[in-house]
């Protein structure tokens, strides 16, 4: 109750300081201190005269919000968005304003707008659930609200300034996306001063659109795991689950019990005698990369280090002449699959960048999935959010299956390799505060 409370009283106090930081130039906001300065000091009009700098300032402010009601502006913009960008790293994109108002406007303020949520308390609480915090910090602050917004936004876009608009005009804008996941803008404001230039107009312009932030990715060198080439059967279309279907081998004479929709009806045109087509299923190296969502009592850190970790492995087997399953679980077990024509690795990247952290019990689910495809995997490379028993029994369960496996444990410093008895050949410990050295080793 005390929470909602508090939201609404935040919302509030976070409108009027929007409407202000968008209304008012840096002058304005200069004049509106003064204002205020001279309204306090100025009560007593018998001992000091401060009032008539109160009374001339608000004149001013008058004056300025009146002139700025006759400004008309009509434009439309278009953006020149990359369709793949990466989270930390700054890019910059073209915007063209066009006007349609038909007469010249100088001095501008284009402001980008992202798209902001209206976050509820359980929203809010959940994001709370990844910053350590005392019992007695549990209360919604002010602070936090405001990065939830930040985090939801993905970042915040300075103004730009449209020295002179005619026809058209082009500008450049620089952001930096601060996490993965899909970046939405809604439009832009155009800002118009008055003549003053103390309070500005603005002028909305509706424009969505959208681009990909994808996960920080390293440079890694896939480890080399020895995997033999296995049946699909079906084929390559099988694997991509889309239907059962088979590689084309030839044509023979027909065979009793042969089935008649294998017939090659132009041969039996040409020769007068049943000739069948033959098929043969494939083989070919089929590798799985398995994702550890299960983030219950894990950090956001480590958990985004994780996703990055299996973007970057990713990236270094999209040259691979075979097939690679990628395994999580999310509100279900998802398996995706890409390489030999079935699909492209912007789009795996696409998924790791959707990918969000599950609930406890996602790992029993994600062994299950992973059992059900090994006799289709010819090896595993799994990324781990720690290393307990369970996780210790299930790598030691696909050993005994003869399967090449490769372990990432991805973790904060409070893990370390050598107390591990018995790894695997191919085990890694990953840094959170060192991925790319870490990586780099491998």
């Amino acid at each position: 109750m005390i929470n909602r409370i508090l939201l609404r009283q935040y919302r509030r106090v976070y409108r009027l300081s929007r409407w202000m930081r968008l209304h008012f130039t840096l002058l304005g906001h200069t004049f509106l201190f003064l204002l205020l300065f001279a309204g306090v000091f100025g009560i007593d009009v018998k001992q000091v005269s401060t009032y008539q700098l109160f009374v001339l300032l608000a004149v001013i402010f008058l004056l300025a919000i009146v002139f700025s009601a006759y400004s008309r502006l009509k434009v439309e913009i278009n953006r020149a968005l990359p369709k793949y960008v990466t989270a930390g790293q700054p890019f910059s994109y073209q915007v063209l304003v066009t006007n349609l108002s038909g007469r010249r406007f100088f001095s501008l303020d284009y402001i980008e707008q992202l798209f902001e949520p209206k976050p509820d308390v359980q929203s809010l609480q959940s994001f709370y659930q990844h910053h350590a915090r005392p019992w007695y910090k549990r209360l919604i602050s002010y602070r936090l609200w405001h990065r939830y917004l930040v985090h939801q936004r993905n970042g915040f876009i300075g103004e730009q300034n449209l020295p002179l608009l005619d026809h058209s005009a082009q500008i450049t804008v620089k952001f930096k996306p601060l996490r993965r996941g899909k970046l939405i803008f809604s439009g832009a404001y155009l800002g118009k001063a008055d003549v003053f230039g103390l309070f500005r107009r603005l002028f909305w312009v509706n424009a969505p659109q959208q681009c990909w932030v994808l996960p920080k990715r390293y440079p890694v060198n896939a480890p080399v795991l020895h995997g033999s080439r296995k049946y699909q059967p079906g084929g390559v279309t099988l694997a991509n689950s889309v239907g059962d279907s088979a590689e084309f081998f030839g044509l023979r004479d027909y065979r009793p019990g042969d089935p008649l929709n294998r017939v090659h009806w132009k041969s039996l045109a040409r020769h007068n005698r049943l000739i069948v087509k033959e098929y043969q299923d494939e083989y070919f190296v089929r590798k799985g990369l398995v994702l550890d969502t299960e983030a219950d009592s894990i950090k956001s850190e480590v958990f985004e280090a994780a996703v990055s970790v299996a973007a970057s492995l990713v990236v270094s087997n999209q040259h691979d002449d075979g097939l690679l399953d990628l395994m999580f679980v999310g509100l279900q077990s998802y398996c995706f699959t890409s390489g030999r024509g079935i699909d492209q690795t912007p789009h795996m990247q696409e998924i790791l960048a959707a990918v969000e952290a599950a609930e406890r019990g996602a790992f029993e689910r994600l062994k299950q999935s992973v059992t059900e495809r090994i006799q289709e995997c010819s090896s595993l490379m799994i990324v781990l959010l720690q290393w307990d028993q369970p996780r210790q029994a299930f790598i030691q369960y696909l050993q005994s299956c003869a399967i090449p496996v490769a372990v990432f444990v991805v973790h904060d410093g409070d893990f370390s390799q050598t107390d591990v008895e018995d790894p695997p050949t191919h085990f890694y410990s990953i840094n959170t505060e060192n991925i790319a050295a870490d990586l780099a080793k491998i």
